[in-house]
């Protein structure tokens, strides 16, 4: 007998030995998650930046990801984000995928300091006409890329088949056993869509990423309780931290080896948002800048405007640059449930410190600039 005025409420099955089988909705979602082919709405947002400054007359961006968003449609918002724009730098930087807009070519790449036991980010920037002659930084980036990728196997299969370490600290933060399930359940199922779709050797490699299985879970977990889903995530989000915490940063290229590489080409090299590994500012790295503000690391600009200004008189000047750090498919396909949410503020090009009257003075006191920053770079990059 039912009773009016009371919802039921579902629970979740332990899966029969975490089955393979997966539903049609199931691969609604996964298709979706994973098309790289844009519908006309997304194209429409593609292309009609969140802000616009009518008067910018120099426009710096160094450090954004397309991801999947065709470039064309990029340049297309970038020229309504500025319409009064003269001159620009405007370079993508894609993780460890170098990508080619116009004249200038980019990556973020990911690297291991030895020296302090650390994997960092930089920053490489190149002309495009020299491409033909990166034959080797570029099989460099598709290792890094390739090895990367495997990460979300890795917190699939950790997900689905927790090792002693990862069942410790499940236990300890009292998850519940439907939680478990929830999350054991949707990821066998996102493992299983992956390798019949063959994800991995497809044209859709790019969406191979670790927030595919939030995302997913956002999509295929609406039918549980509200809760369940949250600590179902949670979950993941743990595990995740456990397997980045086992990467081993000596199976990257060096950042001494990437520099030189680099730096053969005639390519400029950037420090992305220190504040994330800090010690490498120590190093004696031959890179062309740091980047000062970051979304994700936005206090420290004065700090490291003045670390700059005392650098060794006798060496090329290192340069102040500002990372927005757009990721474009965030604008495309927002998710609400997703880790990406810190993204959707941001847009290429927009780095508001440049027009802070503290930042202002310190610049002026240091002698950086925007402007000089835009004229040096680009005539060292040869």
């Amino acid at each position: 007998m039912k009773t009016a005025g009371v919802k039921a409420v579902k629970t979740v099955k332990p899966p029969p030995l975490l089955s393979k089988e997966v539903f049609g909705e199931d691969w609604v979602a996964f298709n979706r998650l994973t098309s790289i082919e844009l519908t006309a709405k997304e194209a429409s947002v593609a292309v009609h930046p969140s802000l616009v400054d009518p008067t910018e007359k120099r426009v710096l961006a160094v450090h954004w990801h397309p991801e999947w968003i065709p470039i064309e449609l990029v340049a297309e918002r970038v020229k309504r984000a500025f319409p009064a724009a003269l001159d620009s730098l405007v370079i993508p930087t894609q993780h460890n995928q170098i990508l080619t807009y116009g004249e200038w070519s980019g990556v973020e790449a990911d690297a291991y300091a030895p020296d302090y036991g650390l994997k960092i980010q930089l920053l490489i920037h190149l002309r495009t006409q020299t491409l033909p002659k990166a034959t080797t930084l570029v099989g460099m980036m598709e290792r890094t890329f390739r090895y990367r990728a495997l990460q979300l196997l890795d917190i699939l299969d950790n997900v689905v088949n927790p090792d002693a370490t990862v069942k410790n600290e499940i236990k300890k933060l009292g998850f519940s056993s439907d939680s478990i399930n929830l999350a054991q359940l949707l990821a066998r199922r996102l493992q299983n869509l992956i390798e019949k779709a063959d994800l991995g050797h497809s044209n859709r490699a790019e969406t191979l990423k670790n927030r595919l299985l939030p995302d997913f879970m956002a999509a295929r977990g609406q039918e549980y309780p509200p809760e369940t889903l949250d600590r179902a995530m949670a979950l993941c989000r743990l595990v995740k931290s456990q397997v980045k915490r086992r990467l081993t940063p000596s199976r990257f290229h060096t950042a001494k080896d990437l520099v030189e590489e680099a730096k053969g080409l005639g390519a400029g090299v950037v420090i992305p948002h220190p504040p994330q590994f800090w010690p490498i500012l120590l190093s004696d790295l031959n890179v062309d800048g740091w980047e000062v503000w970051n979304p994700s690391t936005p206090n420290h600009t004065i700090f490291l405007l003045e670390a700059l200004a005392r650098q060794k008189k006798n060496k090329r000047p290192i340069l102040a640059f500002m990372g927005d750090d757009t990721h474009m498919s965030s604008k495309i396909r927002p998710d609400q449930k997703s880790e990406e949410k810190n993204n959707l503020d941001r847009e290429i090009g927009f780095q508001s410190p440049w027009r802070d009257p503290k930042v202002l003075t310190v610049l002026k006191k240091t002698g950086q600039s925007r402007e000089r920053t835009m004229d040096e770079y680009r005539t060292r990059l040869t």
